[in-house]
């Protein structure tokens, strides 16, 4: 009931409009004040009534209240359409703009009571269509590739018709078949039918995160077609249905590209009619765009450049008022990604005529918090034509927006500063994503004269984040005036763009210690140097230290063991002493004694000590 209710609202307000721009009055239509009371709805004209009004005079030009009669009766169909069905929101809206379309068509044309009841009837016929919703939200992601060139032809020669197309949605289309809209009408179909079908199929149109992407993973079909001898010269629509599955469900949508075709001489120009005598309504297209600079970074100022083209080959459009209005942005606070430098966003055009392009040019900001990704501006266009009929069309453009990486670095702490060659030292840093843009493949290598390359890798650091480098070098060789190493930021921005930023950090590498002092050139004759040469340098001197403390140490040694030695055969002199005393007493007393001559192992074990002692001795006075 709330969709009915407010599609009178909008009924009445349009019906109000196009009956003023007739000169006309209405009848009884729902109001606020009595849309809730069953007497309050319209009454329509009975169709038998006005089928019956209309039967003798055919012929007789429509007045204001034969438009009010056709109004009540489409109105009365929209309204029985919404009550059995029951449409979706995208199914109401298109609802709404066929009616719409039908009243202003009605409110500004001249035509036969004849052409009107036929115009009725085909307009009902297409509101039931709306109603269906076929297509709803199907252009939102699937697009024909905007670089895409339009197609030109001459009568009876080939024409290659190439749709490119990319899929800007969160989901991958499969099971694709493209077939082109035939028409046995020369002024819809300007190709000889050779087939019955003529389907194309592609297996799947992967999504893009981006509009470069997209662009990448693209899938095209070509069709040639043969040009009709008789078709007429001009621009022609040219329609293709596509049947697809995505999300397990199948989807359709129309895709329309056009072709600019020159006919035979005499054919005449393409001027497709309306059932009610009225010519083909001149469209306002866009073949493309250009931006200046090529690519635009958020926060940059930028001209963008906007071809559009009269698809009509007859009729001129002039009066032209453009609109360009960018996407909202922004949940907590809406914002536009572009605003006009200048202010204005309507741009003016006095004339195009049949089938000839204009570029028109504005000077746009895009706002500095923009992230990686295209931005859609909406470009509308009211117009008339030569008998000052009103049109408006509306298109896109996306422009793609990139953002500049931001990578900085903390303070170093490299422990410990100073080393000597041969040693380690260990280096710290942070490294900061401080822009909008992901960073990838992160590495750090550090380099320098006096140190051995190092490296090590951080992968990827997100929008805000940070990555951590604790890194060991090795000193190679002494620092000979300036200290700084280089550690090289190393990184791929979203488009793959290898990027680096170089820091420098102080580390001091020495060759050795030594002090100075203990050197001096005349205290050493020449013989002290073992490279052969006179004042063979530091190294020579440096050596003979290490052999003199060698030589030290081995005569302590020596002469610790000498002494221990003679200690132990001083007391073992004094038991020998003792004992022979011993022995004296023994004899005074008669007991049994040994020969002289008779050597006990006590002896002989002690003879050996004298003879190593003896040996020591000499050794020591040598």
């Amino acid at each position: 009931m709330k969709g009915i209710r407010t599609f009178k609202r909008i009924v009445a307000a349009t019906v109000l409009m196009t009956s003023l721009w007739a000169g006309g009055k209405l009848g009884v239509y729902a109001s606020e004040e009595n849309e809730d009371k069953p007497q309050a709805t319209p009454t329509p004209v009975p169709e038998a009534d006005y089928s019956q009004n209309y039967e003798n005079e055919n012929d007789r030009q429509i007045t204001n209240a034969d438009r009010d009669a056709a109004y009540i009766i489409l109105m009365n169909e929209v309204d029985t359409l919404i009550r059995q069905t029951q449409p979706s929101k995208e199914a109401m809206q298109h609802i709404y703009d066929t009616f719409y379309e039908a009243n202003v068509f009605i409110a500004n044309n001249s035509m036969t009571v004849a052409e009107l009841n036929m115009y009725v009837e085909r307009m009902k016929t297409n509101i039931q269509t709306a109603a269906s919703n076929p297509t709803a939200g199907a252009k939102e992601f699937l697009f024909i590739n905007n670089a895409t060139k339009i197609t030109t032809a001459r009568y009876s020669q080939q024409a290659a018709i190439n749709l490119n197309l990319i899929n800007l949605g969160k989901s991958n289309v499969y099971d694709l078949v493209l077939t082109p809209n035939v028409d046995t009408d020369i002024n819809k179909w300007p190709f000889l039918i050779a087939t019955a079908s003529d389907a194309r199929m592609i297996d799947v149109v992967p999504a893009g995160a981006t509009l470069e992407e997209a662009l990448l993973l693209g899938k095209g079909a070509t069709w040639t077609f043969v040009v009709s001898p008789d078709a007429k010269t001009g621009m022609y629509p040219i329609t293709f249905h596509a049947r697809y599955y995505r999300n397990n469900a199948i989807e359709e949508v129309d895709l329309k590209t056009y072709i600019n075709i020159t006919g035979a001489p005499g054919s005449g120009s393409l001027v497709t009619q309306e059932e009610g005598g009225k010519m083909s309504t001149p469209r306002i297209i866009i073949t493309g765009f250009t931006t200046d600079p090529a690519d635009v970074y958020a926060g940059d100022t930028f001209n963008l450049t906007v071809s559009v083209q009269n698809t009509s080959s007859q009729t001129a459009v002039s009066n032209i008022q453009f609109d360009l209005k960018a996407a909202q942005e922004g949940k907590d606070e809406v914002y536009e990604a572009f605003l006009p430098t200048s202010g204005s966003s309507t741009i003016y055009v006095d004339r195009i005529a049949p089938g000839d392009t204009k570029d028109i040019s504005i000077e746009m900001s895009a706002r500095s918090d923009l992230t990686k990704k295209p931005y859609v501006i909406t470009v509308t266009a009211d117009y008339e034509d030569e008998k000052n009929n009103s049109y408006k069309m509306d298109s896109n453009v996306s422009i793609p927006i990139n953002q500049e990486a931001r990578v900085d670095t903390s303070d170093a702490e490299v422990m410990p500063p100073n080393i000597s060659v041969g040693e380690s030292s260990n280096i710290m840093f942070s490294v900061y994503n401080k822009g909008k843009t992901t960073l990838y493949n992160v590495e750090v290598v550090m380099s320098g004269d006096t140190i051995e390359s190092a490296t090590t890798f951080l992968g990827k650091i997100e929008p805000g984040g940070t990555g951590n480098v604790d890194v060991m070098v090795n000193g190679i060789m002494g620092t000979m005036d300036d200290p700084a190493i280089t550690a090289s930021v190393n990184y791929e921005d979203e488009a793959g763009n290898v990027q680096t930023l170089e820091k420098q950090i102080d580390l001091y590498v020495s060759e050795g210690y030594y002090d100075e002092g203990m050197y001096d050139e005349g205290m050493y004759g020449d013989d002290m140097y073992l490279d052969g040469e006179e004042g063979g340098g530091k190294g020579g001197f440096i050596k003979w230290i290490l052999i003199g403390a060698g030589v030290l140490i081995a005569i302590i040694v020596i002469v610790l063991i000498i002494l221990s030695k003679k200690k132990k055969k001083k007391a073992r002199q004094a038991e020998l002493d003792f004992l022979e005393e011993d022995e004296e007493i023994m004899d005074l007393d008669g007991d049994e004694t040994y020969p002289e001559d008779e050597i006990y192992p006590e002896d002989e074990e002690e003879a050996e000590e004298d003879d190593i002692s003896e040996t020591d001795d000499e050794d020591g006075d040598k």
